[in-house]
């Protein structure tokens, strides 16, 4: 299963202090190699400026619980979705992030760029899910449900 984590939540997984119950869940997820995170392009330098995420990718990515996409590719599609106008958010790297890795899972707590992951016209095939802490940060049935889901292509 593979997902992208925004730079908004960061913290939440990778941050020193202040990380939520869900956050925690989803950073075992993706630890224990339940789960894959994926990122590139401009999202992956968002979140190297959080230092404990740069040292877990680095063991990550060798040890096979992430990926990371091609950020010349992810920077291509990125400039045509602001040219098509299609999303609502600010976030077209995201969007262009999915659909190049085909990673259907993203943990957010941007409204406007989970409205965006929603939208089956952006992201198919199967559709985007969201995993958010904006409403309830312990990690309950409904995160450990969406972790339990195949989202990939």
């Amino acid at each position: 299963m593979c997902a992208i984590l925004d730079a908004n939540v960061v913290a939440e997984v990778f941050g020193p202090s202040g990380r939520s119950e869900a956050g925690v869940g989803f950073f075992e997820w993706i630890n224990t190699g339940k789960g894959r995170l994926v990122a590139g392009g401009d999202l992956f330098e968002e979140l190297c400026k959080i230092q404990k995420f740069q040292d877990w990718w680095k063991t990550a990515l060798l040890a096979g619980r992430a990926r990371r996409m091609d950020d010349g590719e992810v920077g291509d599609r990125t400039k045509e979705l602001k040219r098509q106008d299609l999303c609502q958010s600010n976030d077209e790297h995201v969007v262009a992030l999915a659909q190049i890795s085909e990673a259907r899972l993203l943990y957010s707590n941007d409204q406007a760029l989970q409205k965006d992951f929603k939208n089956t016209s952006l992201i198919a095939d199967p559709p985007g899910r969201v995993y958010s802490t904006k409403q309830n940060k312990k990690f309950g049935k409904t995160h450990k449900s969406l972790l339990r889901r195949n989202v990939c292509r």
